[in-house]
């Protein structure tokens, strides 16, 4: 069969089947597979008038980005909107603009296309100057298949004065999934909601917070940002939670979780040691329903004393700034049982930092002569290492340099070597930032599944 004849059904199940979650970065528009309409005519017509290839964009915007790329994205977000033709968006507007920038005029035209479509609206993701917030309200009533909802502020001001926007989605009434700011000033069905982030710029009494979320009958993913308990509030019941991220280690007090399958936390590094051997043991027993957890390690004491109490689970995320971490991580219980991992490295890179990565793998192969898996890690099915992308200041530094592409492109050879030896499917994936305070957040995610860095 010749592949240029194909019927257009056929085309666009190829296109889906090798494109899920595809997002459109009107910004940075490179990271398109533009190349799928230079196959030939009839894969053209297909990609370009499907909506389901156009109906998630990101638009990444800040004070210094020049008019023309403003004015770039504003063609390529109503290119988007035309071709999705009446599909539901899913989308995020991000203006990093601080605090004091208000948007230029294209800035507003770019979200003014965004809200003249707002019944489209399926997942919205807006990250904006907190005086700037208040241009949502011309879509207040216009919102009827909205299901996430994502208000976040840049540049926070921490004046009370300033609107709090709680009735913005009070109208929409398929609002499953919200991240916001300051719960107490929101107005929604909370009884409907099943994902809830909540960050906080006021200080909030933990027993109102015990209240409220004892409210939301169906609650499934839950994540506190820099939520400090304090006294003995008493414990929340949350039948239904499958995933929880918080940041203070002392929050999973608050809880009683029997349905628990993730945990992302920034690990124990606010406990002294004295504390954590006395209050981890007892309540890891609680965390046995665990299918993955995600930890931010401190330093190698703080390693060593969560390493003899994680509980048992097959899926572990580590997340370290120290790489002597990683050489007694193969000596953790419950190595021989993890079948996925990943590592991330927190730290600025250079040559001998990757050289040094690859000798503690290299290291971690020797550990073992299974037949199976990675050294200990006789269960290992799948390994993803996560690097912080270069920054190309760096090599403005005198302390760092940065890496070179040749020996990043040897690395990566190398590293992925190691593991496609032994039957395990490893990948490296840069991201924009790792930063240990994101570490405990869960994947709020209006993309369905996408993980990009443009993304984060």
């Amino acid at each position: 069969m010749n592949w240029q004849t194909l019927a257009p059904e056929l085309i666009f199940q190829i296109l889906s089947k090798f494109l899920p979650g595809l997002t459109l970065p009107v910004v940075k528009p490179e990271f398109f597979p533009w190349y799928l309409g230079h196959i030939c005519s009839s894969w053209r017509a297909v990609f370009k008038s499907s909506p389901q290839f156009w109906s998630a964009f990101v638009i990444d915007l800040d004070w210094m980005s020049a008019e023309r790329y403003v004015e770039r994205a504003l063609l390529l977000t109503e290119m988007c909107i035309q071709r999705s033709q009446t599909h539901p968006l899913s989308f995020q507007f991000k203006f990093n603009g601080g605090i004091g920038f208000e948007l230029s005029h294209c800035h507003k035209q770019v979200l003014q296309a965004l809200m003249a479509q707002s019944t489209r609206w399926l997942n919205a993701y807006f990250y904006l100057p907190r005086t700037q917030a208040s241009f949502l309200y011309a879509v207040k009533t216009q919102l009827p298949i909205l299901r996430a909802f994502r208000l976040t502020y840049s540049g926070l001001n921490f004046n009370k004065d300033l609107p709090q926007f709680g009735d913005l989605i009070e109208d929409a009434p398929l609002v499953r999934r919200v991240r916001i700011i300051d719960y107490p000033a929101w107005k929604l069905n909370w009884s409907s909601i099943t994902t809830l982030h909540l960050e906080f710029i006021n200080e909030v009494q933990p027993e109102l917070l015990v209240n409220f979320l004892q409210a939301i009958d169906h609650l499934e993913e839950l994540y506190l940002g820099c939520f400090e308990s304090t006294g003995s509030p008493p414990r929340i019941t949350l039948p239904f939670l499958r995933c929880l991220g918080i940041t203070m280690m002392g929050n999973l007090l608050l809880f009683e979780t029997p349905a628990l399958e993730e945990l992302y936390i920034t690990a124990f590094s606010d406990m002294s040691p004295a504390q954590y051997y006395v209050w981890v043991p007892n309540y890891v027993g609680l965390l046995h329903h665990l299918q993955k957890i995600v930890l931010f390690l401190t330093s190698i004491d703080t390693a060593v004393m969560i390493f003899q109490y994680l509980p048992d689970t097959e899926n572990i995320d580590f997340y370290v700034t120290d790489l002597t971490i990683l050489k007694i991580l193969p000596l953790c219980p419950l190595a021989r049982r993890l079948e996925t991992m990943t590592v991330g490295v927190i730290t600025l890179y250079d040559d001998s930092k990757l050289k040094a990565i690859l000798h503690i793998f290299e290291s971690w192969r020797m550990h073992s002569n299974a037949a199976t898996g990675f050294g200990r890690f006789e269960g290992l099915k799948r390994f993803t290492l996560k690097l912080q992308k270069k920054d190309p200041m760096n090599s403005r530094r005198e302390f760092s340099r940065g890496w070179t592409q040749e020996y990043h492109d040897r690395f990566v050879f190398e590293f992925t070597s190691l593991f496609s030896e032994r039957g395990v499917p490893c990948s490296i994936n840069q991201v924009r930032d790792l930063n240990e305070y994101d570490v405990a957040v869960p994947p709020f995610d209006i993309f369905g599944g996408q993980e990009a860095d443009y993304l984060l």
